[in-house]
């Protein structure tokens, strides 16, 4: 009897300290550098948070790690809702499948709040590699096995993994040369030390223009209004490579299910507004929106898709 009371009175006390928050700031830990796509996406849901609950809300950028620094501060914060991730596939999900010594578990750490926004993978290549298509490049690479390499964000990140699966999809072999930073690639790129990048659309948006390098596809089930000449892979001739990498926001565990489903209801509202949709479109995101439910229910599901694919594909990182 006893233990029935006091879950009744725990809930009936969460309720009540939903109905009050947010009486004070609201911090949104971005794990990565300020000027990086999460921290833009961060900066337009904390406009559209401020605005809904008229208190003030900080994007509070916290690097390093690999997103781990930012991450712990939320994790170990308390589960009051005034401490929130913007959270990523590349930071929440894929590290912890791919480290065996990761310090986190992401279905016991973090708490699903709402999907907001995500992007897409672009592929492109040097200007003197002889290919102005992504059908000419896969034939170009099946004659040169292991010839040609390859730059990402990072072993692990999303658009490594696209290569990954762009890989196994056509049979190419490529070398990964991992990167920390964008623009470092994007030189090599250009000067023509790196054959091939596979980047994130709005790094590769504001590359459209460039005439240094040639944009073949990108990994979206549908094309980038941003880029409408760019076919998807799968119009190239290359289906199954049509992995996109979310954004959401998280809040530490033990976080009120009566805060949570504030939050999550006000996070959607912002996405669905019209300056928001535009904000994030013009930064080469696209707006998505998912409430709590269906972004728990999502993110337990990639978490075991990308185990299965790591595991499957020998790319666990050695202890």
């Amino acid at each position: 009897m006893r233990v029935v009371f006091a879950l009744l009175l725990a809930a009936a006390s969460g309720a009540a300290a939903a109905q009050d928050y947010p009486t004070r700031q609201i911090s949104l830990i971005a794990p990565y550098a300020a000027g990086g796509s999460t921290d833009l996406v961060a900066r337009v849901l904390s406009d559209g948070l401020k605005a809904r609950f008229n208190q003030p809300v900080t994007v509070d950028n916290r690097p390093g790690g690999n997103g781990v620094i930012g991450t712990r501060e939320v994790v170990k914060a308390p589960p009051d809702g005034y401490t929130l991730l913007i959270g990523a596939l590349g930071a929440q999900v894929l590290p912890a499948v791919m480290a065996p010594n990761f310090p986190f578990d992401p279905l016991r750490d973090f708490i699903p709040v709402a999907g907001v926004a995500e992007w897409a993978g672009v592929m492109l290549v040097k200007k003197e590699l002889p290919v102005n298509s992504l059908h000419e490049f896969i034939a170009y690479a099946r004659t040169r096995p292991g010839q040609l390499n390859f730059g990402s964000s990072g072993y692990g990140s999303t658009v490594h993994l696209i290569a990954e699966i762009l890989m196994r999809q056509t049979g190419i072999k490529m070398q990964h040369v991992p990167y920390k930073g964008g623009s470092n690639s994007m030189t090599d790129l250009m000067s023509g030390s790196l054959d091939v990048l596979f980047t994130s659309s709005p790094v590769a948006v504001g590359q459209a223009e460039n005439r240094g390098v040639k944009i073949l596809a990108v990994a979206s089930k549908h094309r980038l209004k941003l880029l409408p000449d760019v076919p998807t892979m799968e119009e190239a001739g290359v289906p199954g490579v049509t992995q996109t990498q979310w954004l959401g926001v998280f809040g530490p565990p033990g976080l009120p299910e009566a805060i949570r489903r504030k939050l999550s209801a006000a996070l959607v509202d912002i996405i669905a507004d019209a300056d928001t949709q535009t904000k994030l479109r013009n930064i080469g995101f696209e707006p998505v929106g998912t409430d709590y439910v269906t972004f728990d229910a999502f993110f337990r599901a990639e978490v075991k898709r990308w185990a299965e694919f790591v595991r499957d594909n020998g790319l666990m990182e050695k202890p």
